[in-house]
């Protein structure tokens, strides 16, 4: 048992300090769940490991102050978090990065496929959305998703008005996209509501983007009203 328990904590010793870990990123013997369960308890109780939530723990960073144990970092605690819940974090946290709203989140948004109840983790409020493709699991699609999210709560963002929104989207973000950024967001559009694709069809049209933006049109029922008021004419 010595020598199992060693491995277990050289096995640890390899995770970078304040990396969150659960018993998935440690290698044992299926019958030993219960064994490593014990000695991570232990190993949290002599302060040699932080307790997250159950089964999830990490090395703390030592303060050069003498301040103690230093809290995990919040990159951190969203990297857990979106691992955990399988998705990536969007909503008003992401939009304030993205420049689209000058209020700072209260609430942390993860969308995901298979969205949870509202819950609190140390620090944070997390709240789950749906998310219309599994694209996200391809990390290189996570800014574009994010944009079309924005574009789907162009309503809701707060702070500044549609108009304001619509701006900032088209101006500073799909102004700034090469032809095949621009071709890989409306395939991606193509998997969320109507109102979103007539608005990027809308930018791409005030681009001058004219191809995408009847394969991205062509979509919408021209029959269908949408409760939007972002146009400057």
């Amino acid at each position: 048992m010595a020598s199992f328990r060693k491995e277990i904590l050289q096995q640890i010793e390899q995770i970078d300090v304040g990396h969150i870990f659960t018993f998935r990123d440690l290698s044992f013997p299926n019958d030993k769940l219960a064994n490593v369960a014990v000695f991570l308890s232990e190993q949290s109780k002599k302060g040699i490991l932080m307790r997250v939530e159950k089964g999830a723990y990490f090395r703390p960073r030592k303060s050069a102050l003498g301040l103690g144990t230093l809290p995990v970092y919040q990159d951190e605690q969203f990297r857990y978090i979106t691992q955990k819940l399988d998705g990536y974090i969007t909503g008003a946290y992401i939009y304030n990065k993205m420049g689209l709203t000058e209020q700072v989140a209260t609430t942390i948004t993860v969308a995901t496929l298979n969205p949870v109840r509202r819950f609190r983790f140390k620090n944070l409020d997390v709240e789950c959305v749906k998310s219309y493709t599994a694209a996200y699991h391809d990390e290189t699609n996570i800014p574009y998703l994010r944009l079309l999210d924005a574009v789907k709560d162009i309503k809701h963002i707060p702070g500044s008005t549609q108009k304001d929104i619509y701006e900032r989207i088209k101006n500073q973000h799909f102004n700034s996209f090469s032809i095949q950024e621009l071709i890989k967001v409306v395939s991606l559009a193509k998997k969320y509501p109507p109102r979103v694709r007539k608005i990027v069809a809308d930018i791409l049209g005030e681009m001058g983007q004219y191809d995408l933006q009847r394969g991205i049109a062509n979509t919408v029922l021209p029959t269908t009203r949408f409760n939007l008021n972002y146009k400057t004419t």
